[in-house]
């Protein structure tokens, strides 16, 4: 009897995984919390644009706000940057919580046109595959360029 109980608590925590396990849907204008660095808590996820052209899948563009980097050059990078496309796997591994929705976008022209026109040249465009707070803290250390 003991040994069903078990099975039984088993398969319920398994499906409690896979419930989590399974991937957003995202939409223009959503305002995600998502997993930050320690000194970011309150930095946001903003869904910008949403490309399904991309050979890597879609890539949501997206903007976040509420940021504290300083880059190795000694430029301080400015608390809110947009236009940063990311994997939609990628994001799916980074966002929490759904916790708004808004029709104030910030700019992500620039940024998707250029992306556009690398991919278009036949080119990879950039396009991150890593969760959000490891682009952060890359962008941090110079390791990537900082977004126009």
């Amino acid at each position: 009897m003991l040994k069903n109980h078990l099975r039984r608590l088993c398969f319920c925590l398994l499906l409690g995984a896979a419930a989590g396990a399974f991937a957003e849907t995202y939409e223009v204008g959503q305002i995600w919390s998502y997993k930050t660095r320690p000194q970011e808590p309150n930095s946001q996820v903003l869904i910008l644009r949403i490309d399904n052209t991309s050979k890597l899948g879609q890539v949501i563009f997206i903007g976040l706000t509420n940021l504290r980097i300083q880059h190795p050059s000694g430029k301080v990078i400015p608390p809110a940057i947009s236009a940063l496309p990311f994997t939609k796997d990628a994001l799916d591994q980074s966002v929490i919580k759904l916790v708004g929705k808004t029709d104030k976008l910030m700019k992500s022209e620039f940024g998707y046109q250029k992306w556009k026109e690398a991919q278009f040249a036949g080119k990879r465009p950039p396009t991150y595959v890593k969760p959000v707070a490891e682009i952060v803290a890359a962008l941090e250390n110079g390791y990537i360029g900082i977004p126009q």
